[in-house]
């Protein structure tokens, strides 16, 4: 087994003795977090037989970070966003340290998400969340690294503020007023619970059994010119959602095409002249701070939750890949289930008195 010693080189005062190929060997850090990080990796490799390249480990977070973000399969919306998370939030704590080290460090890793990023939003900090184990994940995968040590580090989700500040619900003539304003995206996003980019991408050929479904393969590029991947799939992967009777009546009899068709060019209409329409329109109708495209969203998974549909088939139809992103968003609007089980056995044991008599 290796062991960390003290080195006589100033510069890099941590020294590492280990065996290889029936020699010690010794290598020097300067940071213990390093050398302890290297110290894994080896005895990982002489416990299981090697596969681990120790060398690779001192490859800096930040270049592997953005090798993981530049190869991973998303709309380049989404890959703005992480990038913008990622240069904002993760570079400035962890680009300049080794995998190894941040592998290892898990006191720091969760100190930057749940302190330093504290009062960022929750969405914000998963996002931050998912950069830094993807990029580990895929060093593992790599043999860069043996393993790392950061998997369950839970975010809290700190209430409205971080969490729900767009839950905010206006009345059915507050939402019919922002749509005649804004378009049909507006009923597409509270209807069947899409994102406005999603929404703005949507043509009458998307819906499908006379109406009953409608097909989620892309959203529109924020210039409106095409039609991209959705957020974080690849090209060709879709979601069918339950499309609700009183939106198809909106629909059929419309021309084919674009729903919201753009001009000059574009195909659909870009994102910031329906978002200028909505703001405004918004605020005419008396609607609280707070609200967004995304509120509609909201409202239709709450309606969804409501109504006793299960989360797991909510899930589905809002595109979430994990169902723990759909439970911590609206967990708090699924209704307890202690009533109705109590209901239930209530239920059950009046039949057992019948049988009885």
């Amino acid at each position: 087994m290796s062991v960390i010693v003290k080195g006589k080189n100033a510069r890099k005062p941590h020294t590492v003795r280990f065996w290889q190929d029936g020699r010690q060997r010794e290598r020097s850090f300067e940071t213990l977090a390093e050398a302890k990080a290297f110290r894994t990796d080896t005895d990982h490799a002489q416990r299981y037989g090697g596969g681990v390249d120790s060398r690779k480990g001192r490859e800096l977070f930040g270049a592997a970070a953005e090798s993981y973000l530049a190869r991973l399969p998303c709309s380049p919306r989404s890959r703005t966003t992480d990038a913008s998370t990622y240069r904002a939030h993760v570079a400035p704590a962890l680009a300049r340290r080794t995998l190894a080290s941040v592998a290892n460090d898990r006191d720091a890793v969760a100190d930057l998400l749940t302190v330093t990023m504290g009062e960022l939003s929750i969405s914000v900090r998963r996002r931050a969340r998912m950069i830094i184990l993807g990029t580990l994940d895929e060093a593992v995968k790599s043999g860069k690294i043996a393993a790392h040590r950061l998997a369950d580090i839970d975010l809290a989700d700190d209430g409205e503020r971080n969490g729900h500040d767009g839950f905010v619900f206006p009345s059915h003539a507050q939402v019919a007023q922002v749509a005649e304003s804004a378009g049909i995206c507006v009923w597409l996003m509270r209807g069947c619970g899409l994102r406005i980019g999603e929404a703005l991408g949507i043509e009458k050929s998307d819906f499908r059994d006379g109406g009953k479904t409608l097909r989620v393969s892309g959203q529109a590029s924020l210039d409106g010119r095409a039609r991209v991947p959705l957020k974080k799939r690849r090209t060709g992967e879709y979601r069918d959602v339950p499309c609700p009777r009183w939106l198809w009546d909106m629909v059929r009899d419309l021309p084919d095409g674009p729903l919201m068709p753009g001009r000059n060019g574009r195909r659909y209409e870009p994102y910031s002249a329906v978002s200028g329409r909505f703001k405004r329109a918004a605020k005419a109708a008396g609607i609280p701070a707070g609200f967004t495209p995304h509120s509609l969203r909201h409202a239709f998974a709450s309606a969804m939750l409501a109504a006793g549909v299960p989360l797991s088939d909510v899930a589905v139809w809002l595109g979430h890949r994990d169902i723990n992103t759909t439970y911590a968003t609206y967990g708090h609007l699924v209704p307890s289930a202690a009533g109705r089980a109590a209901d239930a056995l209530d239920a059950e044991f009046a039949a057992w008195q019948a049988e009885s008599h």
